[in-house]
């Protein structure tokens, strides 16, 4: 991914976040950098239209403010107000990342003060968030968040204010850098999809074939309530789109009976995606688990109370994130929290579909197993594709697919959420969303295709990527079909797709093998002729939906 640079425009001296935050960036081998704007900028440099800030259009934006904004004799919510519609109406739309207000409390008549401000950072917060669902490229920093947690008095010190307009100490801007670190990160990098859990002294206290059903803990007393939290985080990560699996050297039989009798367990059979008991390494495991669910080992996080069970999965598969357990069970949430791999910058319906979408595909493996040909498989499924031009309403999903697509992605060319919006706006590029459905239901917003000459004698696909999930129903060649169709309807020649060959694309790879395209000796373009000999191209079983391009 090219370099990026965020521009922090704040109202106190932020040099020490600034620092630190460009080291871990660093460290971290991520393509962000950060520039202090300097003291005072947040308005000086949005306000005038001329401003080093505002003419830098490619430069990402981060309001790093203190609570200090909300004691301004006018209060905070008028300039903030006008700060916003300044960002919203900058073409084209930048990334944008704004932190969230906390009151400061400290000062004299703390009571009732306090309660003032905190109803005054109450209100610009809600406005923040409400600006947030609306645009898909403004994003909230918790600021009120990591106050709680770690107190001000661990944020600020009056001294570092008093001698040099710091409103954050050293140590706070530190703590305030760490934040900001995991926000830009998870613009950058894609959030792991599956949580495996070991069960016995994980998911409950207890080990199952020592203690037996009665004897594991995991009610909300002193001796279960910390894996009863567990649970509850899980299911928390389950309805926000991560899938859980379990990894278990258990008998099968009762692994089954507690989840599905237990009255204490939270997590039924129903709630996980894959569950695996049994007595081998826990790395074939995770290996069948990802083969099964058609998903990258570097996709899954492992989770085990056993220190050789850890070592075993970092040996055999680097790939996957294994979290490290807590000296205290007490402190499995605090590590699940502190894990950067669920790390998403908004949470999508697609996200929260995730799960779901896994059963669905249970049932249709069923019915490719009775079928007695593919073609009757595909028919008996009812296959539909939507396609629709992007907009900013699909921006978030659509690059995410962009950012976590590896397997069926021509290119697996990373292109910043900015790059993504500007394609959007261009007259000459076609952006198409593809969402498929079928009578198991609804998989979402799962593939996209970039265009670009539109309007010239060769359309050019700089990428066509589909998720793992609808891979292999035909979908892929009934968009070749419908895009050669469109092109010839245009007038024009040609249709090229471009291809990149990586360590992870081999399916992409495969399809393109069988598509009837030709391809250049290296390979790196592949093509049609415009209208497609007959037969040419492969059949394929979906209806397609093109009212919305």
């Amino acid at each position: 991914m090219p370099s990026r640079q965020l521009i922090l425009l704040a109202d106190k001296t932020i040099s020490g976040v600034e620092r630190s935050l460009n080291h871990q960036l660093r460290d971290a081998e991520l393509s962000w950098t950060v520039r202090d704007a300097g003291f005072d900028s947040w308005l000086r440099e949005m306000m005038n239209p001329d401003s080093a800030t505002r003419r830098e259009t490619g430069a990402a934006l981060g309001f790093l403010l203190s609570p200090r904004v909300l004691e301004m004799p006018e209060g905070a919510r008028p300039q903030i107000d006008a700060l916003l519609d300044v960002l919203e109406r900058e073409t084209p739309a930048r990334t944008v990342l704004f932190s969230n207000l906390f009151a400061d409390p400290l000062g004299v008549m703390p009571l009732a003060r306090h309660a003032d401000l905190m109803s005054a950072a109450a209100d610009v917060n809600a406005k923040l968030y409400a600006f947030a669902k609306k645009h898909s490229w403004f994003h909230v920093v918790d600021h009120a968040g990591l106050a709680t947690r770690e107190g001000t008095r661990h944020l600020a010190d009056p001294r570092f204010e008093a001698t040099a307009q710091m409103y954050f100490s050293p140590a706070g801007s530190k703590q305030v850098a760490n934040l900001w670190f995991r926000v830009l990160r998870a613009l950058e990098k894609p959030a792991a999809k599956v949580l495996v859990v070991d069960l016995d002294n994980t998911l409950w206290g207890g080990i199952l074939g020592e203690d037996g059903v009665e004897g594991i803990e995991m009610s909300a007393s002193a001796g279960g309530w910390a894996y009863r939290s567990l649970q509850q985080a899980l299911l928390q990560l389950k309805a926000n789109g991560v899938l859980l699996a379990v990894s278990s050297k258990n008998n099968p039989d009762e692994v089954q009976r507690v989840l599905a009798e237990h009255p204490d367990c939270l997590l039924r059979p129903g709630d996980f995606s894959a569950i695996e008991a049994g007595w081998g390494p826990k790395s074939q495991s995770l290996r069948r688990m990802a083969e099964r669910l058609r998903l990258g080992l570097d996709s899954f996080v492992f989770l085990d109370d056993s220190a050789f069970e850890r070592e075993e999965v970092k040996g055999a598969l680097p790939q996957v994130t294994v979290i490290e357990f807590p000296e205290d069970p007490i402190g499995l949430v605090a590590a699940l929290s502190e894990t950067f791999a669920f790390d998403v910058p908004r949470i999508t319906k697609e996200d929260r579909e995730r799960a779901s979408s896994y059963v669905a595909e249970a049932e249709r493996d069923a019915l490719r197993e009775k079928a007695t040909t593919p073609e009757e498989f595909y028919r008996s499924l009812g296959l539909q594709l939507k396609l629709f031009r992007a907009g900013g309403a699909h921006a978030d999903r659509l690059h995410q697919l962009i950012l976590k697509t590896n397997q069926f992605n021509l290119t697996t060319e990373r292109v910043t959420g900015d790059e993504f919006r500007s394609f959007l706006e261009r007259p000459d590029m076609l952006v198409v969303g593809m969402r498929v459905s079928d009578k198991f239901g609804d998989s979402g917003v799962t593939g996209l295709a970039i265009v670009q000459g539109i309007g010239s004698d060769t359309y050019v696909v700089d990428n066509f990527l589909l998720s793992c999930r609808v891979i292999g129903r035909t979908v892929e060649n009934a968009f070749v079909t419908w895009l050669a169709e469109r092109a010839a309807a245009a007038n024009a020649e040609k249709v090229r797709f471009k291809f990149k060959s990586t360590a992870r694309n081999g399916v992409a790879k495969d399809f393109l093998d069988r598509s009837g395209l030709s391809s250049t000796d290296d390979q790196q373009l592949w093509e049609v002729a415009v209208p497609p000999r007959p037969d040419a191209l492969p059949a394929h079983f979906v209806t397609i939906d093109d009212r919305e391009i």
